[in-house]
């Protein structure tokens, strides 16, 4: 079967909508779509490429939200690879791997550095066998126990439903004292890191998280009826963060969560911290990607859960 291929822009991520639902098997609204990959806070926005069938449909994408590094006190554009994605009809016929390539020269052309990622179990060896990644480190989660009732629990005894879960966390997490942007921190001498600008925080809007202040530390989270997510903490004293997060606790209690959760790069402050502190969980996710220019070391760069595209 022959395909059309095409350059992605902002008229056409309207396509993208029934194959990410085919794809992922979860709704997505042309308007979340738009925002995220609408990155013009970087300076280029919606890279990428689309395959589309002889009916026009769009059945395969590979695309990349660009985003700005600090290495060395220096500025550099570079890219995430997220929402790849093949209809279930069309898979198995080389589109993921011709699509990326393509994708790859734009990003060249485009001046960007790197792409990096987070492969799921499902693609990691795609990307490394075909895409030629390099798998240089790995997320790792750690969890801190909550005492409180369960939304589980408040769903049997009290028939609390979802809606009103998340309605009343967001309302408990909006009348929070608002934060202020902060550095990643990941930040470390040497050590490339994405930059946590205040554009960045707007552009993540697209996704609903909080950036609140907690006990004097300004903390990025978003929560689920498992866990409060701690995306990001500002860097300080240990006995600082002990405080912040035992104020968190409390949050989370009063959200009926039961666990607070943190994950990010290894040996970063507040992975090496939680190490101490929390349970790590059996869960790991592979970071890898590829370098264009080798002016930033890929495989010294870090991360917290807030620079993934799904936070």
């Amino acid at each position: 079967m022959s395909y059309q291929i095409h350059q992605l822009t902002k008229n056409t991520v309207k396509d993208l909508v029934p194959l990410y639902e085919n794809a992922f098997g979860k709704k997505i609204t042309e308007r979340a779509f738009q925002q995220k990959l609408d990155t013009n806070f970087a300076g280029i926005s919606y890279l990428g490429y689309t395959a589309y069938d002889f009916n026009g449909d769009a059945v395969a994408f590979y695309g990349v939200f660009p985003c700005i590094a600090i290495y060395k006190g220096q500025t550099y554009l570079v890219a995430q690879s997220g929402d790849t994605m093949t209809h279930t009809a069309h898979q198995g016929k080389g589109l993921f791997t011709m699509l990326a390539q393509k994708t790859y020269d734009l990003c060249k052309e485009q001046g960007i550095h790197l792409v990096f990622g987070f492969p799921n179990n499902n693609s990691y060896a795609g990307f490394v066998r075909k895409l030629t990644w390099i798998h240089f480190d790995t997320i790792e989660a750690y969890t801190l126990r909550v005492k409180t009732l369960s939304f589980y629990r408040m769903h049997k005894w009290f028939n609390w439903s979802e809606d009103t879960f998340y309605k009343r966390g967001h309302r408990i997490l909006s009348n929070c004292k608002k934060g202020q942007p902060f550095p990643s921190s990941c930040k470390q001498h040497g050590v490339p890191v994405i930059d946590h600008s205040s554009d960045f925080f707007n552009y993540k809007t697209y996704e609903k998280n909080y950036l609140i202040e907690v006990a004097g530390l300004n903390c990025w989270v978003k929560f689920n009826s498992e866990y409060l997510l701690l995306g990001d903490m500002q860097m300080a004293e240990e006995r600082e963060w002990g405080r912040t997060l035992d104020h968190l606790k409390k949050l989370a209690a009063k959200m009926f969560i039961p666990h607070l959760r943190f994950q990010g790069s290894t040996n970063t402050p507040l992975a090496n911290y939680f190490q101490k502190i929390g349970q790590k969980l059996e869960a790991t996710h592979a970071i890898g990607g590829i370098n264009f220019s080798n002016i930033i070391p890929l495989e010294k760069m870090k991360f917290t859960a807030a620079d993934n595209d799904t936070f």
